[in-house]
C-alpha cells in the first residue's frame, strides 16, 4: 500500500475539486425547500455538518450530484460545473412561494474534499483559520468532509490541510481512490439516463426515511420491484492494461457491459475500473473478460 492510500486510511487525503460550482440558498426556507429538492436528508446541515445527495428529474434520473454544506446564513451546493447551468435552471424553477434565494457563487468560492478518518478534524482547523464553510461529508466510506473557501483563501485553506497532516492528492491519486471505493463522477460513470440504482448509490445519498422529495417516486418503485437491469461495479483488471472508458465487458462470449473510469491501484495490486454490468454480473467474484483480459468484479477497498 502507497503512502498515499495509508494517509487515505489511516489519516486523511485532501483533494482539490476544482470541477464543482457553488449554488447558495438563503433565506428562512432555505433547509426546508432543499429538503423537498435533494435524496439525501439535510434537515441536519449546519455550520460544521454536510451531506452527499443527487438532485433527480421527475423521472428519477441523476441530474447531478450535490455536496450539500451549512455556512453562515447560507446553504451551500458544490455541483459538478458541466451540471450546473442546468441544475440551476431546474432549482430555480421550483421556487415558488417559499422564502429563499438561489444564487450561483461560483466566481466566490472553490471547493476541497478531505478523506479519511481525520477528514473531519481537519477540516475544523481550515474552517478556523481561514472561514471556511465546511461539513463532515463522507463520499468515500472512510471518512471524510467538504470544504468552502472563498478562492481568494484556497491557498491558505490547502496549506493549513497540508501542515495539519493531510497528504495532497493528485489527479491521478484522487482517481485511483474513488474508483477502489466505488465513487462515480458525473459526466463519467453517472449522467441523466442512470439512476441512483444504476450507479450503486440509492444505500449512499437516498434517505428513505424522510419526506418526498422531487424523483422520489420513480426511485421508490424501482427499489420495491428489486430489479435492476445494470449495476455500476468494481472490476479488478489481471493483465496489467488500464482499460480506456468503453472498453466492452464480456461474460464468456456475451457481451455484459463496459468500462467507466480506470486507473492503478496499489490497494489491490492491480489497475481497477468502474464498469456499468448487468446486475447478473455485478456480482463480486464474477469472472469476466474486458477486451479479452481476464478481470474480476470486487467489493471495493
Amino acid at each position: 500500500m502507497s503512502p498515499f492510500d495509508q494517509a487515505a486510511r489511516s489519516g486523511a487525503v485532501l483533494a482539490p475539486r476544482a470541477e464543482l460550482g457553488t449554488l447558495s440558498v438563503t433565506g428562512p426556507d432555505a433547509l426546508t425547500w432543499l429538503q423537498g429538492i435533494v435524496t439525501c436528508d439535510v434537515s441536519g446541515v449546519a455550520p460544521g455538518a454536510g451531506r452527499w445527495g443527487l438532485i433527480l428529474t421527475r423521472q428519477g434520473k441523476i441530474l447531478a450530484d450535490v455536496l450539500v454544506v451549512g455556512g453562515e446564513g447560507a446553504v451551500l451546493l458544490g455541483i459538478p460545473g458541466a451540471a450546473l447551468p442546468r441544475a440551476h435552471e431546474y432549482l430555480a424553477s421550483f421556487l415558488i412561494m417559499e422564502d429563499a434565494d438561489l444564487t450561483d457563487e461560483s466566481a466566490t468560492f472553490a471547493w476541497l474534499s478531505l478523506h479519511g478518518p481525520k477528514a473531519a478534524s481537519i477540516a475544523a482547523r481550515i474552517a478556523e483559520r481561514t472561514s471556511a464553510a465546511y461539513g463532515d461529508v463522507d463520499v468515500t466510506g472512510l471518512g471524510g468532509a467538504a470544504v468552502v473557501v472563498r478562492r481568494e483563501k484556497e491557498e491558505a485553506a490547502r496549506q493549513v490541510a497540508l501542515a495539519e497532516g493531510a497528504a495532497l492528492a493528485s489527479a491521478e491519486d484522487w482517481l485511483g481512490l474513488r474508483v477502489e471505493r466505488l465513487v462515480p463522477a458525473y459526466g463519467v460513470d453517472m449522467d441523466e439516463q442512470r439512476s441512483p440504482h444504476d450507479v450503486s448509490l440509492e444505500r449512499r445519498v437516498v434517505s428513505w426515511s424522510k419526506g418526498c422529495y422531487l424523483g422520489q417516486e420513480a426511485v421508490c418503485m424501482q427499489d420495491m420491484r428489486g430489479k435492476v437491469k445494470r449495476r455500476l461495479a468494481v472490476l479488478r483488471l489481471d493483465d496489467g492494461r488500464v482499460p480506456v472508458s468503453g472498453s466492452k465487458v464480456f461474460d464468456g462470449a456475451a457481451p455484459v457491459g463496459e468500462t467507466r473510469s480506470a486507473a492503478n491501484s496499489a490497494v489491490f495490486g492491480a489497475p481497477v475500473a468502474l464498469a456499468f454490468l448487468s446486475a447478473a454480473a455485478a456480482v463480486p467474484g464474477t469472472e469476466l473478460l474486458v477486451e479479452g483480459s481476464r478481470a474480476e468484479v470486487v467489493d471495493p477497498r
